[in-house]
């Protein structure tokens, strides 16, 4: 089995198997793009401050499916226990971490698109004001850049111990809520910014988004599987159980 065949094989048994999971993350999806509607509309800095926390902090998170290994990675370390399973077969670690990363595209794809569709049928304020082509560049730009930190995330799920995933979380939270704030303060809102940039034509933040993520993305494949190549796959508790 080429890297390829292996690679796709992985995302497809864990989307198969999290079905359930990927339901309830579109579900959540598409309420986050209905409760967000509305806030096009609101010339008010706090409501424009809103939008960016929930485009800056939550993008990122839609590429995971919501089911219970992710809920419960802080008290099982579940991916240190499924990794050492599948080391066990042995299946080569590029086709782990390409598998990884082709799941975290797929659901991201699913739940973004889902996202941005809802939302240019929905706001007036899109489609009325806005060029299908400017809003797919917007659409396009957000998604590069969950993508790229999506990565970063998927190093720590699964090259440490989910207390260390848990904390970086935690951590990467408390930063982009610290980013939008800077951003509020300055009366700088980003997403209105960049949809009126790409309404005139400047596609080169999209461009430049897009170079970020291929970077990202290669750079992270490296990384994450010399990781995997270092890291222990000893889950303490269940060596305590034993």
């Amino acid at each position: 089995m080429n890297i390829r065949q292996g690679a796709w094989h992985i995302a497809k048994h864990e989307l198969s198997r999290d079905w359930i999971g990927v339901v309830f993350t579109v579900l959540f999806c598409l309420y986050l793009a209905l409760i967000t509607t509305s806030v096009y509309n609101d010339d008010e800095r706090i409501t424009s401050w809103l939008l960016d926390m929930v485009f800056i902090v939550t993008f990122p998170s839609l590429a995971f499916v919501m089911n219970k290994t992710t809920m419960r990675f802080w008290r099982d370390d579940t991916y240190t226990g499924k990794l050492a399973e599948w080391r066990t077969i042995p299946i080569p670690l590029s086709h782990l971490v390409i598998g990884r990363l082709l799941q975290l595209v797929m659901v991201l794809t699913l739940a973004l698109t889902i996202f941005f569709t809802t939302q240019y049928v929905l706001v007036s304020q899109l489609h009325e004001q806005i060029s299908i082509g400017a809003y797919i560049l917007f659409a396009l730009f957000w998604y590069f850049y969950a993508l790229s930190m999506a990565v970063g995330y998927v190093y720590f799920e699964i090259g440490h111990t989910g207390k260390a995933y848990a904390l970086f979380c935690y951590i990467s939270v408390v930063v982009f809520v610290l980013i939008c704030v800077v951003i509020g303060l300055a009366k700088a809102g980003l997403v209105h910014g960049l949809l009126g940039e790409l309404q005139k034509g400047h596609w080169w933040y999209t461009a430049g988004a897009f170079a970020v993520c291929a970077v990202t993305l290669y750079s992270g494949y490296m990384i994450i599987k010399r990781r995997l190549k270092q890291r222990h796959y000893l889950n303490k508790k269940l060596l305590m159980s034993s």
